[in-house]
């Protein structure tokens, strides 16, 4: 019998805004930080150190279970753009770096305002979110913003913990966090990868959202197209 249910955060709680243009308002942000600060260096080669940045930590992140935190994907970007900044001209970056998103901010998804009060009258739910650029700390913002904070007994964000999914420590953390055995628990996600085989591989049951596929993750325990479809699920 399931107990708890955990959310993956983007693209299941919440939609990723336009990818391309929130990057793009990132890298202008970063950019125009340094100018003022008297640093001179090229857009393209910031742009270059971001993507570099960014495949690095997804790597991390999928292959090793491992978080890159918005901290260290700074220092990365500034390595590679051979910058040591002074301690005043960090904290801005920093600040830019990972504030980003309150300009363009995600939308939540489909059926999850009507769902999850549903749910918690018979679960107790988590969320699970790796984070990468935007700490959890502005995560948790739009989640109360939402009024959703009440329908979570835990929220676990990969910069706080170290541990990103698909890496078991994370699921584990939770659990432990809920007091729920992880036979009874379900994670939902939309990535085969971070959500579902990290989920199964951490003993408990795995949701695929997937809305427009028309195949199932071999792993998954079970596949929907909507989160409201979770009601008639459990």
């Amino acid at each position: 019998m399931i107990e708890a249910i955990t959310f993956d955060f983007w693209n299941t709680l919440f939609k990723i805004p336009d990818d391309t243009v929130i990057s793009k308002q990132r890298i202008s942000n970063f950019y125009k930080v340094l100018l003022i600060g008297g640093y001179e260096v090229k857009v393209e080669d910031v742009a270059t150190a971001f993507r570099e940045c960014w495949e690095h930590a997804n790597f991390c992140q999928r292959a090793y279970g491992r978080e890159i935190t918005p901290r260290g994907h700074v220092d990365f970007i500034l390595k590679r753009l051979n910058l040591n900044l002074a301690g005043n001209i960090w904290d801005r970056v920093y600040h830019t770096y990972t504030t980003t998103l309150l300009e363009i901010p995600p939308v939540l998804n489909d059926d999850v305002k009507e769902t999850l009060p549903v749910l918690a009258e018979r679960y107790k739910l988590a969320v699970i979110c790796n984070t990468g650029v935007t700490p959890g700390l502005i995560l948790r913002e739009f989640i109360k913003n939402n009024q959703l904070q009440n329908y979570f007994k835990m929220m676990v964000f990969s910069d706080e913990v170290g541990w990103a999914k698909p890496n078991v420590n994370i699921f584990r953390y939770t659990l432990e966090g809920i007091k729920v055995e992880n036979s009874k628990a379900a994670h939902i996600g939309d990535d085969p990868i971070t959500d579902i085989i990290g989920a199964k591989k951490a003993g408990m049951k795995a949701v695929w959202l997937a809305p427009n596929a028309n195949w199932a993750v071999p792993e998954c325990d079970y596949h929907v197209r909507s989160v409201k479809k979770l009601i008639d699920l459990f």
